[in-house]
């Protein structure tokens, strides 16, 4: 299978040097599937309420790994059905302050283990202005 890549910034990576859009494919493909699916909070995407971790469960409950971690694991659940087999946190942190988190974990499915990241930035601090589309 392939995909269409996406940049640093969660947006189509094209090369405007070649006019193409770039790609994945392979275990790149899969990293960048779970890295959306933890990255996708509840209700984020109006056209499918079926994908998007409840975020604030997860900082709310930040103290505790082991609740994180069962959260992640059903939602992980639900979204890879079957060839999903489970999560170990590797990493988690959380400020409250500035409502950021962060977290790393691996993740295996069908047999074979996925390094995946989450982090969550409720700041506005890249968005670029109304007359430019980029970050600059």
């Amino acid at each position: 299978m392939m995909a269409l890549a996406l940049d640093s910034t969660g947006d189509i990576d094209f090369d405007a040097n070649t006019g193409v859009f770039n790609t994945v494919n392979d275990n790149d493909e899969i990293v960048q599937h779970l890295n959306l699916l933890l990255g996708i909070n509840l209700g984020e995407l109006a056209w499918n309420d079926d994908i998007g971790l409840d975020q604030n469960d997860v900082m709310i409950n930040g103290d505790n790994e082991s609740v994180v971690q069962s959260i992640l694991d059903d939602y992980l659940q639900t979204q890879l059905g079957e060839s999903y087999e489970g999560i170990e946190i590797t990493d988690f942190s959380i400020d409250r302050e500035q409502r950021l988190s962060a977290l790393s974990a691996t993740i295996t499915m069908d047999g074979e283990a996925y390094n995946a990241t989450m982090a969550l930035d409720n700041t506005a601090d890249d968005e670029g202005d109304d007359d430019s589309a980029t970050n600059d």
